[in-house]
């Protein structure tokens, strides 16, 4: 493997990138690159040398970067994944640091899908909560197993929640109310035809 580029990163001047002719990079200290001479542009980096850079520094740094993550808050293995590599770790270097972390069960996407909903099922529909889960990276089954396990309110039943927590007099609502419950209530991704439904129904 030739190493192709050193840059450093934007809005570091300590941290560099360094790219491969397989496309592959990842990213050292300045004081690093420094104490090994053969990382300089043009020269080839050997599979091994390769991997004790991946065990002995980046790795470990890995680790605790992936853990500093899930201090403050619960999070999926595809943001923590798509946070670690971005930072500039190699994408098996990102998968084995979040494997250690899911070894001591600080990353659990099925907890995760469970208390997302417990803590949203109030104000969203089925339909939302799956959206949103699966743009956290979630896989559909975990979602569907977690969905099933809770005990959601109907969506019928929710939407009047909804409605009368906003204080909606449809008596007294005017097309242009209605229009912006409509938007609110479907924003909130309900069927449109059951809110037709409830709103009907309340008047």
């Amino acid at each position: 493997m030739q190493i192709v580029s050193i840059e450093p990163l934007p809005r570091s001047k300590k941290r560099k990138r360094i790219t491969l002719d397989t496309r592959e990079s990842f990213v050292l200290y300045a004081g690093e690159i420094r104490r090994m001479p053969g990382l300089r542009v043009g020269e080839d980096l050997s599979e091994e040398s390769f991997e004790s850079i991946k065990t002995s520094i980046l790795l470990p740094r890995a680790k605790k970067r992936c853990l500093h993550l899930l201090e403050k808050q619960d999070r999926t293995r595809a943001d923590l994944y798509g946070r670690l590599t971005s930072s500039g770790y190699p994408e098996d270097i990102a998968d084995a640091a979040i494997d250690y972390a899911s070894s001591y069960g600080y990353v659990d996407d099925r907890r995760y899908a469970s208390n997302y909903i417990y803590f949203h099922q109030e104000q969203k529909s089925r339909r939302r909560l799956t959206q949103d889960l699966l743009r956290k990276g979630i896989d559909k089954d975990i979602i569907e197993d977690c969905l099933d396990e809770a005990s959601l309110t109907s969506e019928e039943e929710k939407i009047r929640e909804l409605i009368e927590k906003r204080h909606y007099d449809v008596s007294s609502a005017d097309p242009r109310d209605k229009a912006k419950m409509i938007r609110f209530l479907l924003g909130r991704g309900f069927d449109y035809d059951k809110v037709r439904e409830a709103l009907r129904s309340l008047s």
